[in-house]
């Protein structure tokens, strides 16, 4: 059963999504899942809305087929969406990218996983449940969590592990290794004093003191703790051939062309899943997957916002559509150090903040409405945390988050001495789509027209991850995503912005508001009570609106199409998606009997 960490709120939350059609396009409010690297909403796809939802077509239906009518068939879908691409490895403790990670979780497992199905509210990432872990772990005090593993764990029938059963052991060797090689590392030796496994299943974490968000983050991370057995790592294997215990094994990679991956037959959950084999296409072209939707040869896809009008005129109004919030946070990051050290002023950042035509962005990039404006260190789809700066209890914060040309004039003059400061902005667009070229030719559009001289500087992907992505910015500011795949605010707090963290996302001397910073970062992990970290965390939101450390964009929607013939979907999203969701989904009869 799911955890019910949370389930005092959720079961008193009232759904804000609305369907917006035939179809039932399901949409969300906020809260929910992206990257290196990063991908988010733009990118990856969205969630699925409750199947006993009166207008929740039959993609929700858990009766739709007799048991032994579910199995077979080949489940083909893009990777990520329009995000899709050649992982640079298919090791994902050696690199963040997104493309590193979406993958492992077809064949990798974890200690537990977001619980997705139609009792649960798709933004809620705190309904979790086993995975590895037969059931959701003992808690004897507020710093020990012990897990008993499920005892049918085999490993894959291939090389080098050849099916043998998977011990607590093991799983403590992985761990061992993934502290030794991983950039996010640094977030487990934080708070984990020690991890033994006490007896030939049991694994036990020790903590240095009660951490809030620890099985959000830690026990089910999709940036973190994948139990990859060392053996595949001492060799190599984990780059090109990966063996795990998931439900599905690594059977090829087709550079330029798809991933795949056959069924399981030795799955630790016995019935799982359904489709013979998974093929994730590497095509980003938004008309080709559409086409693909379209003729039946991809069976679901993520998509973006702007595609919404194309997709409801071309699609099967009968497929299942779900709008979820934006999954990471975009912003402008910096090198403190940088053009003379001007950016420590942060009258200088809040004249970029309130250069920013967020409204008309939003209104170009959206045409579903289902946008916001991103809050400092929270993604829009973190509900119940999100606080939105257009809501009316944001308070006086809420005016950096204004366009207000005029105002930020005035404070770029104060903080710099000139009439039209110069900005480069470095950005990626080859590995994060069109829609993120047109994001940031508004975003220079926008900036041009409050007065700044603004260049746009291009990276390649790789080098941008490698670089500009951890704050090694060499001149001017850094503009993207910063996190693809958040389930909790701690994750975008300690990974992003704590100048402790291994991959912070700045560089050079950190500003003044920093020491505030962190003490605020360490308090709220103390918090066991939701309210009471609900509370504090929505003020830190509106203080940091402040001290504007980075400068949030803004987030559109983002959407799922699933085609009518694929039942039982219930998305999360995140980078484990096609575990979380695609696992238990099925096909039609009819769908199955095309592939037989």
């Amino acid at each position: 059963m799911p955890s019910d960490y949370w389930n005092n709120y959720w079961r008193g939350r009232t759904s804000r999504r609305r369907f917006l059609g035939a179809g039932a396009a399901a949409g969300a409010g906020a809260a929910g899942i992206a990257l290196v690297g990063c991908g988010d909403d733009d990118d990856a796809p969205a969630n699925g809305a409750p199947a006993d939802d009166d207008s929740a077509p039959a993609n929700g239906d858990d009766t739709a087929a007799g048991d032994d009518e579910r199995y077979g068939g080949i489940l083909r879908f893009p990777y990520v969406g329009v995000s899709s691409g050649d992982p640079p490895t298919l090791f994902p403790f050696e690199n963040l990218t997104y493309l590193a990670q979406v993958q492992a979780s077809m064949h990798y497992s974890r200690l537990v996983t977001e619980y997705a199905g139609p009792d649960v509210e798709p933004e809620d990432y705190t309904a979790l449940e086993g995975d590895l872990a037969e059931s959701m772990p003992e808690q004897p005090d507020d710093q020990t969590y012990i897990f008993k593993l499920r005892e049918n764990i085999h490993f894959h029938d291939k090389e080098p592990m050849n099916g043998r059963q998977a011990t607590a052991e093991d799983f403590v060797d992985t761990y061992r290794a993934f502290l030794s090689m991983s950039q996010n590392a640094a977030t487990y030796e934080d708070i984990i004093e020690n991890v033994e496994a006490t007896d030939e299943f049991t694994v036990q974490f020790t903590l240095s003191q009660p951490f809030a968000p620890f099985l959000a983050i830690h026990a089910s991370t999709t940036e973190g703790l994948w139990f990859i057995p060392v053996e595949s790592i001492d060799g190599g294997q984990a780059q090109e051939s990966p063996v795990g215990t998931g439900p599905w094994v690594f059977d090829s990679w087709e550079s330029g062309v798809s991933l795949n991956w056959n069924r399981n037959p030795n799955y630790f959950i016995p019935e799982l899943p359904y489709f013979d084999r998974a093929e994730a296409s590497l095509i980003n072209d938004p008309q080709r997957i559409l086409a693909g939707l379209r003729a039946g040869d991809l069976d679901m896809s993520g998509l973006t916002a702007p595609l919404y009008d194309e997709a409801q005129e071309q699609l099967d109004q009968d497929g299942y559509e779900h709008f979820s919030g934006h999954t990471n946070v975009t912003s402008f990051w910096f090198n403190f150090d940088n053009d003379g050290g001007r950016w420590q002023d942060r009258r200088l950042r809040q004249a970029l903040s309130m250069s920013l035509n967020r409204e008309s962005i939003l209104d170009t990039l959206d045409p579903t409405g289902q946008g916001d404006y991103q809050s400092p260190f929270c993604a829009p789809v973190l509900a119940p945390f999100f606080l939105s700066p257009r809501n009316d209890d944001y308070g006086d914060s809420a005016q950096f988050f204004e366009f207000n040309p005029q105002e930020a004039r005035q404070l770029f003059e104060a903080a710099t001495g000139e009439e039209t400061p110069f900005i480069r902005i470095n950005a990626n667009v080859d590995a994060y789509g069109r829609l993120r070229e047109q994001k940031w030719e508004l975003t220079a559009a926008s900036l041009q027209e409050a007065g700044w001289d603004v260049e746009l500087n291009y990276q390649e992907y790789g080098t941008y991850i490698q670089t500009t992505f951890l704050g090694e910015i060499d001149e001017g500011v850094a503009l993207g995503p910063l996190i693809g795949a958040p389930r909790d605010p701690h994750d975008i707090l300690s990974r992003n912005i704590s100048s402790r963290s291994a991959r912070r996302n700045w560089g050079g001397e950190p500003p003044e508001e920093m020491d505030r910073i962190e003490e605020m970062i360490d308090e709220q992990v103390t918090m066991l009570d939701l309210d009471e970290r609900l509370e504090y965390i929505h003020e830190m939101q509106r203080e940091l609106a402040e001290y504007m450390v980075t400068v949030p964009h803004v987030g559109p929607s983002g959407f799922t199409y699933v085609n009518p013939w694929m039942q039982n979907y219930h998305h999360k999203s995140g980078f484990a998606f096609p575990f979380t969701s695609l696992s238990r989904a099925y096909f039609t009869p009819e769908r199955i009997a095309e592939d037989a």
